[in-house]
């Protein structure tokens, strides 16, 4: 079955493009490895637009180059390996006798101008070149992304020392593309670094409880999916990978990557190692994603009790804001472009009429609406730069803010509409700052080496409240701006994100992946107490209140699509404990 649907035409395509391969995501100090410079060796793939003085970490079977500013979250990074990178050679069954390169960039802007190679690179994450084996990715301030990602591309360059040994590589890497396609090297990859989560096991259940999952022989290379597909690929073949280790044991990933290093085409060689041909073992397979993921019955949601859909032309809809009376929002949609390119659009909720403001041009962030209703401030790309922008509705004209950072993201009005609060990855990590709008003054909100993000303001402007990561998961924090006191308001394994005020400032909402799906919470400041008001099937995201309290806006994941809803302010979910598990 596979080698009918891998034609050789088809696996060169796949070949050229899978140069730039996709990514979706405490120890002591290091006593061995060494810092030394490296501007001699890497002088010449510096970006065009930005100087940096390069440095290098050399450690056990790799070696990290990056700029000096990214020092803290090099030494991060080798951490990173020097705890996975021997359990990975051992899962793979490669013996590394080689030193793998791993170059870093400060952020995706930068990545993006790389010359490490002459492809393109816009929109992925990361990538792995095919014959040199050079590992490169942007820095992120998520500690539990850029450990996924770390992880991921160092798989690709094991599989391929493993895989593309001998004289002839340009013919190894043929018979890698036909015996090994893009997908279950994909998949490998992704189990190896712990990319599973509560966003991947949504979009598996929803393909699940949707039979929508990609048959294995269509999967390929992924360069024939539509955009919407590539994520369901990437957290598909990572469970695939996830059946095959909980079936057949964690020896199984290696002799794969045997028996196909030795000329067995895939489907032979998952033949030989499960006793199954293709049909029953997608039949098995189907049957364990199914028993792991479904949910449903007595008491679940899809989508909350009395909402209303808002957006109901397809695609991508995010990040929606209430206008100051709550009478329009602002959202970003990508119904009319492919490949994740966003639009802003503007929708007045009683009578549907739609209008878009600017197309192709936003960037994958919250965005929010001036307390007066006059203006809108977003985060929009180019220059290499993620810039803060602010759109004037009456004039219907857009004015950047002009400030030094470059990797910017969530901005949001403070009262008074004077200052703008947003966050900004510098050296590689995140913090929250608010700039003045009159003289562009920047103030530091928060300076630690843990990654905060979606900073929201009491209505009276005294308090700050935003998600911080602990040990690779977001609890939330509460910030007293007179006196700089902080409070963590929430100690849980889970993710608690995008909080936001309701109006009087007595309580949050906010979202939490408490039982595995991204549901709407209440926090209680005052006695501290919080409880679930959603139990969805699909997910919950960016949740905004109205002016007066009554109803709640917000993305829901489902049926392959983000839609946005609105609903009546939810009622706490009975019989579920809060979110610190009460």
């Amino acid at each position: 079955m596979m080698h009918k649907a891998l034609h050789k035409s088809d696996t060169m395509a796949i070949l050229l493009l899978a140069l730039c391969l996709l990514v979706p995501l405490s120890c002591g100090p290091r006593e061995y490895v060494t810092v030394t410079g490296a501007e001699r060796l890497f002088g010449k793939n510096k970006v065009s637009d930005t100087h940096f003085q390069w440095k290098e970490i050399q450690g056990d079977h790799f070696r990290i180059i990056y700029p000096e500013e990214l020092r803290q979250r090099a030494f991060h990074i080798a951490r990173i390996y020097d705890n996975n990178l021997d359990r990975i050679s051992h899962d793979l069954g490669v013996r590394l006798d080689r030193t793998i390169p791993v170059f870093i960039y400060p952020s995706q802007e930068e990545y993006e101008t790389t010359h490490i190679t002459t492809g393109l690179v816009e929109g992925t994450g990361g990538f792995t070149e095919f014959f040199k084996e050079r590992v490169v990715f942007p820095v992120h301030g998520n500690n539990k992304h850029l450990k996924r990602l770390a992880l991921h591309e160092i798989t690709h360059a094991v599989q391929l020392k493993h895989l593309l040994q001998g004289p002839y590589r340009s013919l190894q890497l043929l018979l890698t593309g036909l015996l090994s396609p893009l997908w279950f090297l994909e998949g490998v990859a992704e189990y190896e670094s712990g990319a599973w989560g509560s966003i991947a096991a949504m979009h598996l259940r929803d393909a699940v409880m949707d039979h929508k999952l990609i048959p294995l022989n269509q999967l390929r290379g992924f360069s024939d999916l539509a955009a919407p597909q590539i994520h369901l690929a990437y957290h598909q073949s990572d469970l695939f990978t996830q059946f095959l280790v909980e079936t057949y044991g964690p020896q199984c990933i290696a002799r794969i990557l045997r028996l196909t290093k030795n000329r067995l085409i895939l489907h032979k060689a998952l033949q030989k190692v499960t006793g199954l041909k293709s049909l029953p073992l997608e039949w098995k397979w189907q049957e364990y994603a199914d028993r792991r993921l479904r949910v449903g019955g007595s008491g679940w949601q899809d989508p909350p009790n009395q909402a209303r859909l808002l957006t109901d032309k397809g695609g991508w809809s995010r990040f929606p804001t209430y206008s100051p009376d709550s009478k329009r929002i602002a959202f970003l949609s990508d119904w009319e472009n492919e490949g994740f390119y966003f639009s802003l659009y503007i929708l007045e909720i009683a009578t549907g009429r739609l209008r878009k403001i600017k197309e192709r041009g936003p960037e994958h962030s919250s965005l929010d609406w001036s307390h007066d209703g006059k203006r809108l401030v977003l985060v929009s790309d180019g220059d290499n730069r993620n810039d803060l922008f602010l759109y004037d509705l009456e004039e219907n004209k857009f004015e950047r803010i002009q400030q030094k950072f470059r990797n910017n993201r969530q901005p949001s009005f403070l009262p008074g509409d004077e200052e703008v609060g947003f966050v900004a990855t510098v050296n590689g990590i995140a913090d929250i700052y608010k700039i003045r709008l009159a003289d562009g003054r920047v103030t530091p909100l928060t300076q630690t080496p843990n990654d905060e993000s979606n900073p929201r303001w009491s209505p009276d402007g005294s308090f700050l409240v935003f998600s911080r990561e602990y040990l690779e998961q977001y609890d939330l924090v509460l910030k007293d701006l007179g006196s700089g006191k902080e409070t963590r308001l929430t100690h849980t394994p889970y993710d608690e994100l995008s909080p936001v005020f309701i109006p009087g400032g007595e309580a949050l909402i906010y979202i939490s992946d408490q039982d595995g799906i991204f549901n709407l919470h209440w926090l209680d400041l005052k006695s501290g107490m919080s409880w679930p008001l959603s139990r969805v099937i699909g997910g919950i995201f960016n949740p905004q209140v109205s002016q007066d309290g009554q109803r709640v806006l917000f993305s829901y994941f489902r049926h392959g699509q983000y839609r946005i809803f609105e609903s009546p302010m939810l009622e706490k979910i009975s019989g579920v404990g809060d979110a610190d598990g009460s």
